[in-house]
């Protein structure tokens, strides 16, 4: 059977970085399945309206070899439900891609799918500390794997994406260069215009 991506929402997701890798998922005839808290409809922070394909209860993991996690301005909902959690955990296996953007990964790292992996993620660490009374906090120690949004410019390997194993993660900025490489990492063909891909080889 041919393996679909999972694609998480919640409350408040960004649709927008996560828009050009959903197009070339269409393109590719892969299919996807959006996944949620419950299949109510749940509001992008554009006030795009989507009813979820599945809860999160009903993810059969085994059909998906692949998920997308976009970000959002205000993660408070997403991150502290341990329900989301679990399912992400469901996706920290071998042979699965996992694509995060923006604040996406803070997802992951409370999920505990990045202990020693590079990542990029458009927040600023001091946001998570203890001391600014978040509702999810994070050490320095445990965010020492991420190279934050301020701090991009002084990391040369940082060209759109990052890639750790099977872990691609971006900024929002770059969400089409991350949403490309998320679809060579699934095998998916990526045309030398596709998304003005050649007009940014020019620059």
């Amino acid at each position: 059977m041919e393996k679909k991506t999972a694609v998480l929402l919640y409350q408040g997701f960004c649709n927008f970085e996560i828009s050009v890798a959903l197009e070339m998922l269409f393109m590719a005839k892969r299919q996807i399945t959006t996944f949620a808290a419950s299949k109510a409809p749940v509001v992008s922070e554009e006030g795009l309206s989507v009813v979820p394909d599945k809860t999160l209860e009903e993810l059969e993991i085994e059909d998906y070899d692949s998920i997308l996690v976009t970000g959002s301005m205000d993660l408070t909902e997403a991150i502290t439900d341990a329900r989301m959690m679990e399912f992400l955990r469901q996706f920290d296996r071998e042979g699965v891609v996992i694509g995060a953007i923006s604040a996406g990964p803070m997802l992951l790292l409370q999920a505990g799918l990045l202990e020693g992996r590079r990542y990029m993620a458009g927040v600023d660490k001091e946001w998570f500390l203890e001391e600014n009374g978040v509702p999810v906090h994070f050490t320095m120690e445990e965010m020492s794997g991420m190279v934050e949004w301020k701090a991009i410019g002084s990391h040369p390997e940082c060209k759109g994406f990052l890639k750790d194993g099977n872990l691609i993660t971006s900024v929002c900025y770059w969400f089409r260069e991350w949403a490309m490489e998320f679809g060579r990492m699934l095998g998916i063909p990526v045309y030398p215009g596709s998304f003005g891909e050649d007009m940014m080889q020019k620059q």
